[in-house]
């Protein structure tokens, strides 16, 4: 069984300690109470937080883990919905508000023992990540489900549980983009600015990597805490577009590049791109390019 540490029912005082397992994982849940504290910790690896419930800071020398700058950075403040990643040999401590005790999720890997998760630190910001960011990519539940698998006993559960572990690591770094050079150049006196806070804009950067999922318009204005009617107005001021029309335009270039590229059947192209009924993708498809989807392919070739 991996190294987990959970206990859903008492409140602490004092952090969960490490306990790396053998696996290169670990897993926590850490429930406060009111007398909650914290001594300065650092650890070798990256450390992801998800803040469940409450509210504090994350204390530490921010600047110079952004920037190798000296003197303190303002420590992120972080309340419920809030994910903050830790970069290895950062001393930090929790801190939390008085009469608001934080609850959260906590994991990390050894990168040391599974590699592909060696450069963590230069494929997403470090500090506090975009709340609408956490939403869209439904980082509690993966954290709910990564702590059921890891306590779980089997073989097939520990690799489950890594597997579950990567895979929230990429999502977040999938998400972060291009961004990451940038955050990581900008002045880091106050973290919370580092990053971006449109909505809209989270929701287009989630929507790169994601499109050939089934969506809905309703299912994005809920992502993004808006109504239906808002949500359709600001996405047409930020892209010029319909929502429709933006992910029908973000799906046939994805055909396009696969009948470019490969030999795939259009039958598996198109259910690649995202479209569930193949007649709606020769509709679409003749619609935005003028051409059937193998005249395309011949007159690319």
């Amino acid at each position: 069984m991996l190294s987990m540490t959970v206990d859903s029912t008492q409140r602490r005082s004092i952090p969960v300690p490490e306990t790396m397992s053998n696996s290169g994982l670990w897993v926590f849940e850490s429930l406060h109470d009111e007398s909650f504290s914290m001594a300065e910790t650092e650890h070798r690896f990256p450390k992801l937080l998800y803040i469940r419930e409450g509210a504090g800071e994350v204390a530490a020398n921010w600047a110079a883990a952004v920037d190798g700058a000296t003197g303190e950075a303002a420590s992120p403040d972080c309340v419920a919905g809030d994910c903050i990643l830790i970069p290895a040999g950062l001393k930090h401590r929790i801190v939390d508000s008085p009469r608001h005790p934080i609850s959260l999720y906590g994991m990390a890997i050894d990168p040391h023992k599974i590699t592909p998760c060696a450069e963590i630190e230069t494929m997403i910001p470090i500090g506090k990540l975009p709340r609408q960011r956490m939403s869209l990519l439904n980082i509690e539940r993966r954290f709910r489900r990564l702590l059921y698998l890891a306590s779980q006993p089997s073989s097939a559960s520990t690799l489950s549980a890594i597997a579950a572990a990567i895979e929230i690591f990429a999502q977040l770094a999938l998400a972060s983009g291009g961004q990451l050079a940038a955050a990581q150049s900008a002045p880091s006196s106050d973290l919370d600015e580092r990053q971006p806070s449109d909505a809209i804009d989270e929701y287009l950067l989630w929507l790169e990597f994601n499109f050939f999922e089934q969506l809905t318009v309703d299912a994005a204005a809920n992502a993004c805490n808006m109504s239906r009617r808002k949500f359709t107005n600001d996405f047409r001021d930020k892209t010029g577009k319909t929502w429709l029309a933006y992910l029908n335009e973000r799906r046939i270039d994805h055909a396009k590049t696969l009948l470019r590229n490969t030999e795939s059947k259009v039958t598996s192209i198109a259910f690649q791109s995202g479209f569930e009924e193949l007649s709606t993708f020769y509709r679409t498809f003749n619609r935005l390019t003028g051409m059937r989807p193998l005249d395309y392919r011949e007159n690319t070739a």
